[in-house]
């Protein structure tokens, strides 16, 4: 299931597992409320944030984010060993007083901390953060459109990262009776949470939602190097990640527009590569990139941007890859479903080549993330699908386990 939002439902509150008895006897706390109660939660803000909420005044009150899926929470639900769970608040909870609106985070200089009443309209205002999904773009939008007097604003741009993360900021304390829904990324966390809540005597929906945490929706080993993913390949791990490309130089549509945006300067990159015909059919280039800590696999699947892709340069392009990643010593690398998708090939065809064709990286953890199709089959998640020798089969599984 993809995370879906709803701007008249909830607004969230992210907090450690290790919390959540307390939060459900006695409310969700400001950080002033915390210490005069004596409390000790376990934090999963940094200190430093905590400090610059106090030091502007806002450390009574409760941060609700309006989209959840930000940044602040890429960062905690990357902690090893941290059970981080997610509370979908009733946006009954605006008809409290003293509420003010963050545009941006609140503990940052480029905020704009206003009350409720200065925003002109506040369901326009939330709709278009929760409209924003990929943040790591370099565009930015002018926030001026959305409050009544403008020169009271901080900044009148903020990049698309800074304004996802603006908050609801609430006096003192939210009551447990505003808690609709807690989400979370796995069954573990949820039996946990369940037991927390019977215990408690509440009855809230518990949901699994791994796309919210930005976790794969689903996965199997097929190799012990290669995994096929249901999910978004730009939050993988990966050192490296594929673009599926043509020789022209043209992003239009797809995974491939997104990288232009999210990656503009790799992105002339990738221009320059095709304007010296670096990129040819079955030629694919890497680029190492410093600003963004990673490597790029551009791949071409097609020639012209127009043409469908052809699977025979995707053969050639798997060999030069399995040439050269020893000599860039890749260890790790997530591609898509190379030509499927606006390529028009299908992955009954793809998937086999490819998981035939990687395997034989040996050194370099491959992830293959699957057609984004709302309901992928089955068989897309077993070995069977990509390898038809059972004694190929048998060895892999003994190799694996």
């Amino acid at each position: 299931m993809v995370y879906q939002h709803d701007p008249k439902l909830e607004f969230y509150y992210m907090t450690h597992l290790d919390n959540l008895k307390s939060i459900l006897e006695k409310g969700i706390l400001s950080n002033k409320k915390v210490k005069e109660a004596g409390l000790n939660p376990k934090k999963i803000a940094k200190e430093d944030i905590v400090e610059k909420r106090i030091a502007k005044g806002i450390d009574d009150y409760v941060n609700l984010y309006i989209q959840p899926r930000n940044a602040m929470l890429y960062q905690v639900s990357r902690m090893k060993g941290w059970k981080i769970v997610i509370l979908g608040i009733s946006s009954e909870v605006l008809k409290q007083r003293g509420i003010k609106l963050s545009i941006g985070n609140a503990a940052s200089d480029y905020s704009t901390i206003l009350d409720k009443n200065e925003i002109k309209s506040l369901p326009t205002f939330i709709r278009d953060i929760r409209q924003i999904r990929y943040w790591n773009v370099d565009t930015e939008t002018d926030i001026s459109k959305y409050v009544r007097r403008a020169e009271k604003l901080t900044y009148h741009y903020l990049s698309m990262k800074k304004f996802l993360q603006s908050e609801v900021l609430v006096p003192e304390t939210i009551s447990p009776k505003y808690i609709r829904t807690i989400y979370v990324p796995n069954v573990e966390v949820k039996k946990e949470v369940e037991k927390i809540i019977a215990n408690n005597n509440h009855h809230l929906e518990v949901v699994i939602l791994p796309d919210l945490f930005f976790l794969p929706l689903k996965e199997s080993l097929i190799y012990p190097n290669i995994k096929v993913i249901q999910g978004d390949m730009f939050i993988s791990d990966c050192e490296l990640i594929t673009i599926s490309v043509n020789t022209v130089g043209v992003m239009g549509k797809g995974l491939a527009s997104r990288f232009k945006y999210m990656y503009p300067d790799a992105f002339v990159i990738y221009q320059n590569l095709c304007k010296y015909q670096k990129i040819r059919p079955g030629v694919p280039q890497i680029y190492k990139s410093e600003k963004y800590e990673r490597s790029f696999l551009f791949f071409p699947t097609k020639r012209h941007w127009k043409e469908n892709s052809r699977i025979e340069m995707i053969e050639k392009g798997l060999d030069w890859c399995i040439e050269n990643f020893p000599k860039h010593k890749i260890r790790s690398a997530a591609f898509p479903a190379l030509g499927c998708g606006l390529g028009n090939l299908n992955w009954k065809d793809v998937g086999p080549l490819m998981i035939k064709k990687l395997q034989r990286l040996e050194n370099t953890n491959i992830e293959i993330f699957l057609p984004a199709e709302k309901d992928l089959p089955d068989d897309y998640f077993k070995k069977e699908f990509y390898i038809n020798d059972e004694k190929d089969i048998r060895r892999i599984n003994l190799e694996i386990f």
